[in-house]
């Protein structure tokens, strides 16, 4: 797939993201253009300078050539400080162009791969998308901001040398328009030389910033295994590899190189060769030469800049093509819904719903169930039954085939509903608490500043969060994360419990919240949870039986098909019932075999 990225490709993206700086583009270009007039200039002041000086050696200078020899001393000052203000201003705005650009490219990659299902976020390491987003596209950088402009007035810088070459003295213009072609033949031939083996290191450093990623992960396992050595091993391979792509397509690029050099060289051979015999036969002077060896100098420069544009794009285009293969990918998930939930607890039912990960294992086969509004439903399995699967369809964060069943809410199917109105009235609340090394009100809000902090201040009070507030020394400013600030798992729960009141869901789904906390912590967490499950739907997916005591209805899964599903009062009656059996002995995964 990546290696059949277009060469569109490469253009529509440059041009997405430079046509809202149109303007910046458009003074870069003419900042060029002013550097390429005054480059193309100054050698003529260098030519008339010399000439005038050497018409007059021997001679008795008036004051007349003696302004115009000062003349064209100052002017040539003049112009090479204006050069270099021009020079300033085209780095200024090319990086201020680098970072627009590249900036608006890294959060369109990050959304869109944010909103991919889940299928796609499984294949991809959270460490290789890292690198993706941001090591890809700084690459792109100079790509954005110089390549197209520089390219263009490169062009026009060689188009102007060649045509004053020629006025000058055809045979010398002849010469140097042939250089100019082999010139462009050369780049032609080494334009792609090393695409593929950036692509390969661009890769390879995705995949060791993945193995970073993986192993930072499951530190704890690796030391309680005993597994640091294997990691470390593991590490270096990657580090190994990517450090052998990277040279490898090094040294492709240094084949550009030597064609740079190779072309100095010529040039050298080529202004001195010509020059002198023309020179003998009077038919240029000495102040041409040195000209010539100037605007040659110059000539050098864009043909130097198309060669290192070459380069760049040689990264840029590695980059290119992995960055347009993201946005290539699409989710698999359809939201083309439309409706809107109503207020209120909501009522779900799943008719028949059948779902696989992999085509050849299925994980849920004919789920059936109706939990009707503001009921709670237990939700008993031993690990790998499908509970969890369960959740996430519910969330749309995987969706069923057609054929395959219907999810509905409300007596409306799932897809027909928006997805992010959707997903904003559903809350999820596990044992796993997610806090961002960021302030306790961006902790609890998400970042969304539209919520009031008396608003945020007044729930965590009403949770049993006040003296742990209290203590806080910036308030709802401090920064927090779950290791600071003294901050127990039993208080890190309340805090999500919070943004879950905030969110005011019609649906709340528990996965055992409530566990591994000490006894008082947990009471407090079990209270704001029946706040919570006040005029609500709920799913509460139980790891221990006591937290069953409440719920209206039972289900129970076992291998991804419903075996018992019924009213928890009936179930606790009936001595045939797995969920009685389950009561008796205790042990789900007893029970279920």
């Amino acid at each position: 797939m990546q290696s059949q990225i277009q060469m569109s490709d490469y253009w529509n993206l440059q041009k997405k993201y430079l046509q809202p700086h149109f303007i910046k583009v458009i003074l870069l270009g003419l900042l060029l253009l002013s550097m390429t007039i005054i480059q193309v200039f100054s050698p003529f002041l260098i030519q008339w300078y010399i000439d005038l000086a050497t018409e007059n050696i021997g001679r008795i200078l008036f004051s007349s050539t003696k302004k115009t020899l000062n003349f064209y001393a100052f002017l040539y000052i003049i112009l090479s400080l204006l050069q270099f203000t021009i020079y300033l201003g085209t780095v200024y705005i090319g990086q201020d162009l680098a970072w627009s650009t590249t900036n608006k490219l890294r959060y369109d990659l990050t959304f869109h791969t944010i909103n991919l299902d889940m299928s796609f976020h499984n294949r991809f390491k959270a460490g290789e998308m890292i690198e993706r987003i941001d090591g890809d596209i700084n690459t792109l950088a100079q790509f954005f901001s110089q390549f197209s402009v520089q390219l263009l007035t490169s062009f026009l810088l060689i188009i102007g040398i060649i045509t004053v070459l020629f006025i000058k003295n055809w045979i010398i213009g002849l010469v140097f328009f042939g250089f100019t072609i082999f010139a462009f033949i050369l780049i032609y031939f080494l334009r792609d030389i090393s695409v593929q083996n950036w692509e390969k290191e661009r890769q390879s450093s995705s995949e060791l910033f993945g193995v970073i990623e993986e192993s930072l992960n499951a530190i704890e396992d690796i030391k309680t295994n005993d597994a640091i050595d294997f990691t470390l091993n593991k590490f270096f391979d990657k580090s190994r590899y990517n450090y052998k792509t990277f040279m490898n397509a090094l040294f492709k690029e240094l084949y550009i190189l030597f064609g740079s050099w190779i072309l100095l060289s010529l040039a050298d051979i080529l202004v001195f060769s010509p020059s002198f015999l023309l020179f003998e036969n009077g038919k240029i002077t000495l102040g041409t030469i040195f000209f010539v060896q100037m605007i040659v100098g110059i000539l050098i420069l864009p043909i130097y800049r198309i060669i290192r544009q070459v380069q760049q794009f040689q990264k840029a285009a590695a980059s290119i093509r992995r960055i347009t293969y993201l946005f290539h990918i699409k989710s698999e998930i359809k939201a083309s819904g439309t409706k809107k939930i109503a207020p209120g607890a909501i009522e779900l039912e799943f008719e028949n719903v059948n779902f696989s990960y992999i085509d050849t294992e299925p994980v849920l086969k004919g789920v059936s169930f109706k939990l009707n509004k503001g009921k709670k439903l237990g939700l008993v399995g031993h690990t790998g039954s499908g509970k969890t699967t369960l959740s996430r369809l519910i969330f749309r964060l995987y969706d069923i085939n057609e054929g395959n069943g219907r999810i509905k809410i409300n007596n409306i199917d799932i897809k027909e509903y928006d997805i992010k109105n959707l997903r904003s009235n559903i809350a999820y609340v596990t044992q796993d608490i997610e806090l961002f090394q960021a302030s306790l009100r961006n902790n609890i809000t998400f970042f969304d500043n539209r919520i009031s902090d008396k608003k945020i201040i007044h729930i965590m009070f009403d949770l049993g969060l006040k003296e742990w507030f209290k203590r806080l020394p910036d308030g709802l400013d401090t920064i927090i994360s779950s290791d600071e600030q003294g901050l127990s798992a039993g208080e890190a729960q309340l805090l999500t419990l919070t943004r879950v009141f905030l969110k005011k869901p019609n649906l709340v789904i528990l996965d055992e919240a409530s566990s591994r906390l000490d006894p008082v912590t947990e009471n407090l967490v079990k209270a704001a949870i029946d706040k919570l499950l006040v005029n609500r739907t709920a799913i509460i997916i139980a790891h221990r039986l006591e937290t069953l005591d409440n719920v209206d209805e039972i289900l129970v899964l076992d291998k991804g098909k419903v075996i018992e599903y019924g009213e928890r009062k009936k179930l606790v009656k009936d001595k045939n019932s797995y969920f009685y059996q389950l009561l008796k002995t205790g042990k789900i995964e007893e029970v279920l075999k």
